[in-house]
């Protein structure tokens, strides 16, 4: 009986948006950030949703335009972004307001799209090497990651102050490929925004993998995506399917 030699053998994953429900966390951090912002600046409370527009975000219907820096920059990039409006020009701690929300783990909770322990023992189980790259702090990373019952399966933790660079440049691909001996056609990129896609396309990794749970327009995705899922407890599936073999739970 002859098997098919495995088309791939890593699996590197975002973390918010990904594993971690955007909306539930990061959503109502930026909401909460924007609101004490305008307290502090002594602005109408409407300022927080402007600030929110001009972001790439509309309060209002809840949706994001594709390149909003919201849904993948890093949250030094945002806070000094914020801290840039006009209406704050000499408005003192902008910034440390803004991160002392985005870091409150306490008042914002980190909360998986889907059970991931299930999900994670499956993928071990298939022999993937598991990665998690975020733009998140690697420590964070790593906090949330133990949080939410997966850092034990995870052979790459990196986020944007680990020395790999910062998306959609492919350093942090390469990373998890030197960690882990692997070569980019190997990989497989899960995310949910262009920043994760472009990513892994700049990497070559060999599939690249988008969810429909962060923030980013599902057509926007369609088109960078070799495949678009609801969400990463699909993926085992998917890969089973592609690589021709029953899924082995």
């Amino acid at each position: 009986m002859t098997h098919r030699l495995r088309r791939w053998r890593g699996i590197l994953f975002d973390k918010d948006g990904t594993l971690v429900d955007f909306r539930a966390c990061w959503i109502a951090a930026y909401r909460g950030a924007a609101s004490e912002v305008a307290e502090r600046a002594g602005l109408p409370a409407a300022f927080a949703d402007e600030l929110l527009r001009r972001s790439g975000f509309d309060p209002g219907s809840g949706t994001f335009s594709q390149h909003s820096p919201l849904l993948w920059a890093t949250n030094a990039a945002i806070a000094a972004l914020w801290a840039a409006q006009p209406e704050l020009s000499g408005v003192a701690g902008i910034e440390a307001l803004v991160l002392a929300h985005f870091s409150d783990d306490e008042r914002y909770p980190p909360r998986p799209t889907v059970p991931l322990p299930p999900l994670f023992e499956t993928l071990a189980a298939r022999q993937f090497l598991l990665g998690v790259a975020t733009m998140d702090t690697t420590a964070r990373a790593r906090a949330q990651l133990e949080q939410l019952g997966i850092a034990h399966r995870l052979h790459f933790v990196a986020g944007c102050d680990a020395g790999f660079g910062e998306k959609p440049h492919p350093g942090m691909v390469h990373g998890f490929c030197a960690e882990t001996g692997l070569v980019p056609e190997e990989v497989v990129v899960v995310g949910d925004t262009l920043a994760d896609l472009d990513m892994a396309r700049a990497a070559g990794a060999g599939l690249v993998v988008a969810v429909r749970t962060g923030g980013t327009p599902t057509e926007v995705l369609q088109r960078s995506a070799d495949h678009v899922l609801c969400h990463v407890a699909e993926l085992p599936a998917l890969l089973a399917a592609i690589e021709g073999a029953a899924p082995r739970c």
